[in-house]
């Protein structure tokens, strides 16, 4: 577990992925509570800044300050291919050569079967691409005398690797055995039909003709493969502008910028999704992130609104028809597989960027990748999309002291909140880091000169009415927070309403079995489906380790008040009735 989790680089992993790791297609029915179990052994042996959280439904390891060998090669990997990719051969090779070193033994050797089935061939393939870079910058620095023997062993041991064999058809050429060179790649040719039953590829032909004319001095393997021609079609941009004021979310938009910079053109990238609770910004992190990046997408930008918090969530079929009007098709086919074969195919030579907004589910979503090499996928979602394959997860969280405090400055302008600073603080604290709520406070203060912040600060601080103050024409915090209840059972709603009323700003799940009268099982049930609505969230562990849950401020506040409205009496035993019926 302690391996999958390194991995996955501080990426969230689900119940359901890490069952499958550890035990396969068919996990025990008890596996929810034996990795909780290795998560408790795990915790105490963390140093280094290392913590295990929970995230939605599934683990994340944060490695802090702690060295970890598979992150140090990928890191120093990705620095070779940027030096290579500016002509800094000596470097590439340098840093190349280093992250090379790091391999020692074989990859995930004390693994399960069915992790290592899983993940070996991804991360071996990294290995080797590295290696080919490395040669690629060697070459280029005229090493080719050093490289042949290496070569002629990698080509015995990957045989149907091009890039290999068209790198050892330059060494040798490059030394002066060029029959040596053009009988390689006819073994190649050879090897290929008979294996795959396929001719060789772009690398490796243009390899062998340019030793045929003498041309290798301007061709090297790792030359760009020629693209075919873009189809002729608009090259639409249905993206809304970016938010002037867009205030923070550095980590966040690294993690963005770094999958966007994605160049391996035989595999789609990772879909990217941005979930968290309502009100984080996620809409505006996704917008201000696709306009920061427009110039790497030539061939487009594509933005349809899903719908997923309303009443009544856009269809796949109604979402394809939006995208491919802007994509230029008028006469747009009736059925679903009729539109995703027609966007596809619209697609698969381009370079798009599709920003999916506030997604409703993993299905919504997986009929509208385009599954192209070149494109880009970027959601947003109030739920995480555990079961969507290839992607990575962005979490978005409250905004931290400082960072509240930049947005309001960018809002309200940096003299009224120097002038009554601690005010300003005060103002950012009772919108509990919620970027929704800071925005629309800053908003009335700007639109309000008169106002002091102390004034605006005293009329938040009443729990009564603060939901009501953070509301400015369609910027309505109540709403935006009520729309994360919606699809809730009666029963999760029902406890919802009930743990609002917890006094302590944290509880366990033995203190919610508690409260609501049920197993501690079935209290672990509802507190993780809550969770991974993003309607409670963890709150770090206690002395003993056991997790521990509470709501964001404003989030509280809600359903304290929706509680009063309904007038709710619910016995423990209907409570209990109503939650035990509800699946895990």
């Amino acid at each position: 577990m302690l391996a999958a989790l390194l991995i996955a680089d501080e990426r969230a992993l689900s119940d359901a992925y890490l069952g499958e790791a550890l035990w396969g297609k068919n996990p025990p029915k008890t596996y929810q509570a034996q990795l909780y179990t290795y998560v408790s052994r795990l915790r105490p042996h963390l140093r280094d800044n290392m913590r295990i959280i929970r995230k939605g439904p599934g683990y994340q390891l944060r490695t802090g300050s702690a060295r970890f060998d598979y992150k140090e090669f990928d890191e120093l990997s990705r620095a070779g291919r940027t030096a290579l990719r500016d002509h800094r051969y000596d470097k590439a090779a340098d840093l190349l050569g280093t992250a090379l070193s790091l391999w020692r033994g074989p990859t995930l050797a004390d693994v399960t079967e069915h992790m290592a089935e899983a993940e070996r061939p991804r991360i071996e393939e990294a290995r080797l691409e590295a290696l080919e870079l490395r040669i690629d910058a060697e070459l280029a620095l005229g090493r080719h005398d050093r490289l042949t023997a290496e070569l002629t062993g990698l080509v015995n041991t990957h045989p149907l690797r091009e890039r290999l064999r068209a790198q050892l058809m330059m060494a040798l050429y490059r030394s002066d055995q060029q029959a040596a060179a053009i009988a390689t790649y006819h073994e190649g040719c050879l090897l290929l039909a008979e294996e795959l039953g396929v001719d060789p590829g772009p690398t490796l032909r243009s390899t062998y003709q340019a030793i045929l004319t003498d041309d290798l001095g301007a061709t090297t393997a790792a030359a760009p493969r020629p693209r075919p021609p873009a189809v002729a079609a608009a090259r639409p941009s249905t993206l809304p502008p970016d938010i002037a004021d867009f205030s923070g979310r550095r980590e966040q938009l690294a993690s963005v910028a770094e999958v966007v910079g994605h160049d391996d053109e035989s595999r789609p990238p990772p879909v990217l999704v941005v979930t968290g609770m309502a009100g984080l910004g996620k809409t505006a992190l996704a917008l201000h992130a696709a306009n920061r990046h427009r110039a790497a997408f030539p061939d487009g930008r594509l933005f349809v609104d899903l719908g997923g918090s309303t009443d009544r969530p856009r269809t796949p079929e109604e979402a394809l028809g939006v995208l491919l009007e802007a994509l230029g098709h008028n006469d747009v086919p009736a059925s679903l597989d009729q539109r995703a074969l027609l966007y596809r195919n619209a697609l698969a030579e381009r370079r798009v960027l599709v920003v999916l907004d506030d997604a409703a589910d993993d299905e919504q979503v997986r009929a509208l990748l385009p599954g192209a090499p070149r494109c880009q996928v970027l959601v947003t979602s109030r739920t995480p999309l555990p079961t969507l394959e290839g992607q990575r997860t962005v979490w978005l969280e409250p905004f931290t002291d400082e960072e509240s405090l930049a947005l309001l400055i960018r809002i309200t302008g940096a003299k009224r909140v120097v002038t009554e600073r601690t005010e300003a603080e005060r103002i950012v604290w009772l919108c509990g880091g919620l970027p929704l709520a800071i925005r629309v406070a800053g908003a009335r203060l700007a639109a309000k000169p008169h106002w002091s912040l102390s004034w605006f600060a005293n009329r938040l601080s009443g729990d009564r009415r603060r939901l009501g103050e953070l509301k400015l024409g369609d910027l309505d915090v109540r709403r935006s927070l009520a729309g994360n209840l919606r699809g809730l059972s009666a029963g999760d709603r029902a406890a919802l309403l009930l743990l609002a009323d917890f006094d302590a700003p944290s509880f366990g799940y033995a203190a919610i079995g508690r409260l609501l009268g049920v197993a501690q099982p079935v209290a672990e049930q509802v507190t993780e489906r809550l969770v991974d609505r993003h309607l409670l969230a963890q709150e770090g562990t206690d002395l003993d380790g056991e997790l521990l849950f509470g709501f964001h401020p404003l989030l509280r506040l809600l359903a304290r008040e929706m509680r009063q409205a309904v007038g709710m009496r619910v016995s423990s035993r209907d409570l209990r009735a109503r939650l035990t019926l509800r699946p895990a």
